[in-house]
């Protein structure tokens, strides 16, 4: 790759629509909107580099969300062995050293290509297949292991200093304060304070409720913004439970919530050789220890077998000292409640809490239900012993107002 181009170059780069290529590889992807384009930069020896760039027609924070990505990608790169890119550079917008009118990224072209889910076509699965799928969730749980290991005082966003020192600095998430505009708009209103860095998961949680009821008032296409209010109030009244209150005030993590299936890159033999697209975030132990998202996407296969993954997930030997989920014990504990916070959380950065609330508090209350009846399968050695049993736990919404439901007996 020559370091300048002639008019030729120039001008066929101009007739390139980059936002119809966006607009078709969504239409492909059931309308989920495209936050960055990716450029090969293929050099005269043969090296391959990759040139990330935000779109800032759907990244309304492209500068500090592509500044905590690369911190976290050279964070990641020095101080573990999972697979991420190589930065060589980047550059802000507002930089006075940056040519190129655009935020950007240059990094490292990772071997590997997307992870297949290996979807089967009769019931009998081939054993082979079988154990791919089982090396894969191996390496997967090593993955959220490690991420367990690099651990933070705060939570918020990673970022680098001029020296490179890495800090936790405000809150910025791509899909939680970046996009849509008047959701990043609704962010500008926050106080430092409430922009983080935080403390605890509840500060956490109660900055983005802030958020979440000025976003709803930011709405242009919001007909009715006194019931999303009332909905987002509604969403963070249940903060209380689902927040783990062993960890509430730490331990803070590297995260990685967007774990699918095209942000990981394995090799012929199933080896993972790249880890693709963190958030750029540090939040709760609790937030990192659910399901990867590629168990949420609807895909079928038996990489995406949930059951097969959590046996392996709650089982794997850790040796990492330092993980904060290096017991087994924490991370069965953990995944018994994993779906109602990563459903929760979900709704606190996204546009979906109509939808997922009614089922978030029924789950919630139902998850107690289940709890109380399998201690109550528990030997129970002396005679006069009493446990008292929850036995039926609902959850129903009539309009805006919540009502559960309980019968204790003896």
């Amino acid at each position: 790759m020559a370091e300048t181009h002639g008019p030729d170059f120039d001008n066929f780069i101009k007739t390139v629509r980059l936002d119809g290529l966006c607009v078709v590889a969504s239409n492909h992807r059931g309308g989920i909107p495209c936050f960055n384009v990716v450029y090969e930069l293929v050099f005269s020896d043969g090296v391959v580099w990759m040139a990330r760039i935000p779109l800032p027609y759907n990244c309304f924070q492209a500068e500090a969300v592509s500044a905590s990505y690369a911190a976290t990608l050279k964070y990641v790169k020095r101080h573990s062995k999972i697979p991420v890119p190589t930065v060589f550079a980047y550059y802000l917008h507002s930089s006075p050293k940056n040519k190129v009118n655009a935020t950007y990224i240059l990094m490292e072209k990772l071997p590997g290509h997307q992870l297949p889910t290996l979807e089967q076509e009769d019931f009998d699965p081939d054993p082979k297949d079988l154990a791919i799928a089982h090396k894969v969730h191996q390496q997967l749980t090593d993955v959220i292991l490690e991420l367990a290991s690099l651990k933070f005082s705060k939570i918020a966003s990673l970022r680098e200093d001029s020296d490179g020192n890495f800090f936790v600095g405000p809150y910025v998430d791509p899909a939680g304060t970046a996009y849509p505009e008047h959701r990043a708009l609704a962010y500008e209103t926050l106080s430092a304070h409430q922009k983080g860095p935080y403390s605890s998961i509840s500060d956490w949680y109660k900055a983005m409720a802030v958020l979440n009821r000025r976003s709803a008032l930011h709405d242009p296409d919001e007909e009715d913004k006194d019931v999303a209010v009332a909905e987002y109030e509604l969403l963070a009244e249940l903060s209380d439970k689902v927040i783990v209150k062993e960890f509430e005030t730490g331990p803070f993590v590297v995260n990685h919530n967007d774990l699918t299936i095209q942000n990981i890159l394995v090799g012929d033999e199933f080896n993972v050789t790249g880890i693709l697209d963190f958030p750029g975030t540090t939040v709760p132990l609790t937030s990192l220890c659910v399901f990867p998202w590629l168990f949420s996407d609807n895909l079928a296969g038996l990489v995406t077998d949930r059951g097969a993954y959590l046996d392996v997930f709650v089982n794997r030997e850790c040796n990492l000292p330092s993980s904060a989920l290096q017991s087994c014990d924490i991370r069965k504990r953990l995944m018994q409640s994993a779906h109602a916070r990563q459903s929760f959380e979900l709704d606190l950065m996204g546009p979906f809490t109509s939808l997922v609330l009614p089922r978030l508090f029924k789950e919630i209350h139902q998850r107690r239900s289940i709890l109380m009846l399998s201690i109550s399968a528990l030997p129970i050695h002396e005679p006069s012993s009493k446990i008292q049993i929850w036995t039926s736990s609902e959850g129903q919404f009539h309009g805006l107002h919540m009502t559960a439901r309980s019968l204790n007996t003896n």
